[in-house]
């Protein structure tokens, strides 16, 4: 079998079932006639699709992550408090374990999903493919196992609803803008097509 009839194939991730690729148009779902699952979809426009939500994304990082989260008061005094300004106070302390975990997977893993989503659409609207590339979309697909703030949001979310036992609690800024960010990374996922990017890589690196 040459290397043009391996093209038309696709295997399928579960079962490793080869099966030849037909074109899709938008919403379409290809399935695997052996176990069914989820092969690929087509997708109208994902590219631009891919560069708004990820360009949104990163516009949310600094009023998400430095803006108060929550403003809470009690005997007339009151106290406000950003993702950021809460991680020193953890990893100061007996809970430096829950700090860094809040680090890595609500922080910095979200912000490098967005930007090295952001950066291949780029290269992909202009049609550029410099060796790097390859190992950044790799890189992206490890790390999108990884970004996790929606747990941190349902965290905030049951700590608002136990604080307001005590303190008077209002939701800040800092909050809408975290859950839009976290929209968005999760959104991210949906538009970004690994194999269509696999496939302009080989053809560019064929011809």
């Amino acid at each position: 079998m040459d290397n043009q009839e391996l093209d038309k194939l696709t295997a399928c991730s579960e079962c490793d079932l080869l099966i030849e690729r037909i074109t899709l148009v938008e919403n379409q779902q290809a399935h695997c006639p052996r176990c069914n699952s989820l092969l690929y979809q087509g997708r109208a426009n994902h590219i631009n699709k891919t560069l708004l939500v990820s360009a949104s994304g990163l516009a949310m990082v600094f009023p998400a992550y430095f803006l108060p989260m929550m403003n809470m008061s009690a005997l007339g005094i009151s106290n406000s408090a950003s993702v950021i300004s809460s991680i020193p106070p953890m990893m100061n302390s007996s809970f430096w374990v829950a700090g860094m975990g809040l680090l890595l997977f609500a922080v910095i893993f979200p912000i490098m999903i967005l930007a090295i989503t952001f950066w291949i659409a780029i290269h992909l609207k202009l049609d550029r493919f410099p060796n790097y590339l390859s190992n950044l979309q790799k890189l992206y697909q490890r790390l999108v196992r990884w970004g996790m703030p929606e747990v941190y949001v349902l965290g905030l979310l049951v700590s608002f609803v136990k604080l307001l036992d005590d303190f008077t609690v209002e939701l800040g800024s800092g909050m809408i803008s975290f859950i839009l960010l976290m929209f968005c990374s999760i959104m991210v996922t949906t538009t970004v097509s690994r194999n269509y990017f696999w496939e302009r890589l080989h053809h560019v690196q064929a011809g």
